[in-house]
């Protein structure tokens, strides 16, 4: 009877080495396909920082343009405001049309006090 004992532990001996190497196949492959995938993380990770620092970047020269027309804006409207020290900004205001009007009025105004200076000269007499 050892002969048969002998058999059957070469057929366990065959059956675990079956196992053992389509584990071993099962390992490679799980480690090949871990290693593709971390590798295939790292590149997404590489590729989102080299976007990411274009976007922090785009940030900056915004940030300057917007500090830029900030300083531009305020010269501007200190330049404006410069100029209008000593106007009258209702004179400003008017059109060319009230001017006229103006002189009208003050005419009148004269023209009605020297009526009023006769007619006051009248009655005394």
């Amino acid at each position: 009877m050892p002969p048969k004992r002998k058999s059957v532990t070469d057929e366990e001996d065959d059956e675990y080495r079956r196992k053992r190497d389509r584990n071993n196949q099962a390992v490679k492959r799980s480690r090949v396909k871990s290693k593709q995938k971390t590798e295939e993380t790292q590149q997404r990770v590489n590729e989102l920082r080299v976007k990411n620092q274009l976007l922090e970047d785009k940030i900056d020269n915004q940030k300057k343009e917007l500090k830029f027309l900030k300083e531009l804006f305020l010269t501007q409207a200190q330049a404006k405001a410069d100029k209008l020290v000593g106007v009258n900004l209702n004179e400003l205001l008017q059109d060319d049309d009230s001017d006229d009007e103006e002189e009208d009025r003050k005419e009148r105004v004269k023209a009605s006090s020297s009526k009023g200076e006769g007619s006051k000269s009248r009655s005394k007499k």
